[in-house]
């Protein structure tokens, strides 16, 4: 059963998540070398707060880190995620994750800024309330 939040901060060794209703914004911490454990640990996060309600990930690609591509290839995991927005501060993160959409199968989508991604996010799960509705 999902818990009901409006606002947590999780701190692990190798990132920091902020859990919002409907989204939560990882920001990986710089040089982790993200794999297949550091997935089980955010399938975790994820079964616990958003396991029977549409949420978007957000990953603000404040530092330099890198992602096993396979990782992305495991969407199954979360059947309630909806999209995954990447906030990119540098042209090297913005070139990074357009390579790592080619492994995502989901919608995945690039922003300059925190506050458009957010509200891309508002719209996608809009947008995904509404045709599960039938609108």
């Amino acid at each position: 059963m999902s818990s009901p939040i409006t606002h947590k901060v999780i701190e692990l060794d190798f990132a920091t998540f902020e859990l919002y209703e409907n989204y939560v914004i990882s920001t990986i911490k710089e040089g982790v070398a993200f794999d297949l454990p550091h997935l089980e640990k955010l399938t975790d996060i994820f079964n616990q707060y958003f396991s029977e309600k549409p949420f978007v990930s957000i990953a603000n690609r404040q530092y330099d880190y890198t992602i096993n591509p396979t990782c992305l290839m495991h969407s199954d995991l979360f059947p309630t995620l909806i999209g995954i927005g990447v906030v990119c501060y540098t042209p090297s993160a913005l070139e990074t994750a357009k390579f790592e959409k080619n492994f995502y199968k989901g919608i995945l989508e690039t922003f300059a800024s925190m506050e458009e991604c957010i509200d891309w996010s508002k719209t996608l799960l809009a947008t995904h309330t509404s045709k599960k509705a039938g609108l």
